[in-house]
């Protein structure tokens, strides 16, 4: 099950191009991860770093582009798990315009699970562990292409 969230491009989200300035297609997929914490775990991101001592640093992306985002436009950002190992968590986002199912972009992100103290390895919490597995998809159902 993926978790989504509606996202505005902004004047200052654009480039020369006008189409957005790809950095930004990165910052609001981590922007739809923030929300994912408090909307669909009820666990607000902060809480996780702050109180929990729990990062999830990217140590992989990988990225694909198939169609433009513009200014105004207001994607949906899809986040969902790909891959849970005993340290670390994949995950998947992609972007949609309205009712199209085809994606105009998406990002696999490998974390690791680290000891925000310490920025040391650690194992993933079970109690995260259980609620990520609730956010798994398969692969063939990570959108791809257009």
């Amino acid at each position: 099950m993926s978790f989504r969230t509606r996202l505005r491009y902004r004047f200052g989200d654009i480039d020369e191009a006008g189409i957005a300035y790809y950095p930004k297609l990165l910052h609001y997929c981590h922007c739809a991860f923030e929300d994912w914490w408090s909307d669909a775990l009820q666990h607000p991101y902060p809480r996780l770093l702050h109180d929990d001592k729990l990062g999830l640093p990217a140590v992989k992306l990988e990225v694909e582009f198939y169609a433009p985002v513009r200014y105004g436009d207001e994607p949906w950002v899809h986040v969902a798990v790909l891959r849970l190992g005993t340290s670390s968590v994949e995950f998947a986002f992609w972007m949609t315009r309205g009712d199209d199912p085809k994606p105009l972009c998406r990002a696999r992100v490998l974390t690791a699970a680290v000891d925000m103290d310490t920025m040391q390895k650690r194992a993933l919490p079970e109690v995260w562990r259980t609620k990520f597995q609730q956010h798994l998809i398969r692969e063939e159902d990570f959108p791809s292409g257009r």
